[in-house]
């Protein structure tokens, strides 16, 4: 005669075979760890460069002008940028004028991520005669922008005007990336080879189907650019030495080959 396994011996390996998958999963020390991706932070003052620029006067019409405000990551590690500008117009003491932006007419849009050397653009447009009745007019000397509860500024020569009782106002667009200009050269040794400038120190170089950011460096002519063991040397816009740089070189000890952008 047979003896039947007692209940409760029953119901306690029904239970272990339930629980042991996820007991072995959440015990074992090769359990998937997810690690955050870093945020980015929020621009300073200090890493960006902010500058216009009245393009040769493309903004300049009948009693108008205008003007494009151009900010830089001069930095080593990417921030975030309000997309909306909050400039600020003064005189050369640096006391505000009474010169505001009009409302912008759509919602701004997010903010702009903006990597190391890239550069964002707003346009900026105004009344430069004085066509109203009563009207006035102001010549800041100078335009801050508001970043991170801190301020960058630059020399401002617009001549602004408003209607008479009112501030002057002027329109600004919110921030757009600006492209640099990718340029390709061939060398004499075959290869082919991508270079952008996004700012003065910088030079964005492909080669092999490897990108790489070289940092502007002492020369003696032209436009010397060393980093990732590479040497771009830059004659003009069109003609450059590419030379491979070994640990520990400040130049070149081997030859490099001429490239040339058409």
């Amino acid at each position: 005669m047979k003896t039947q396994p007692a209940a409760s011996t029953t119901v306690f390996r029904a239970v272990l075979v339930l629980l042991s998958p996820c007991t072995i999963a959440a015990c074992s020390s090769h359990a998937p760890v997810v690690n955050p991706t870093p945020a980015t932070t929020t621009c300073h003052a200090s890493q960006l460069g902010f500058g216009v620029d009245s393009r040769n006067g493309q903004f300049n019409g009948m009693s108008h002008s205008g003007t494009m405000l151009t900010v830089r990551n001069t930095g080593s590690a990417a921030c975030t940028l309000p997309a909306q500008p909050q400039p600020v117009l003064t005189n050369a003491d640096k006391r505000p004028l009474d010169i505001i932006t009009q409302p912008p007419t759509a919602p701004a849009p997010s903010p702009i991520r903006l990597a190391p050397g890239a550069a964002v653009e707003s346009e900026m447009r105004w009344v430069s005669g004085n066509v109203y009745e009563d009207g006035h007019c102001e010549s800041p000397a100078l335009i801050d922008l508001a970043i991170g509860g801190k301020k960058v500024s630059t020399a401002f020569t617009g001549h602004l005007c408003g209607a008479g009782g009112k501030p002057t106002t002027y329109t600004l667009t919110p921030f757009r990336a600006v492209a640099a200009p990718v340029l390709s050269y061939a060398c004499d040794d075959g290869r082919k080879v991508q270079a952008s400038y996004p700012d003065t120190a910088t030079a964005v170089v492909t080669l092999d189907g490897n990108t790489h950011h070289l940092h502007i460096a002492i020369s003696a002519d032209g436009a010397r650019y060393v980093g990732d063991h590479w040497q771009w040397w830059t004659k003009g816009m069109h003609d450059a030495w590419l030379s491979p740089l070994r640990n520990g070189e400040t130049y070149p000890s081997a030859s490099g080959v001429a490239c040339h952008a058409p």
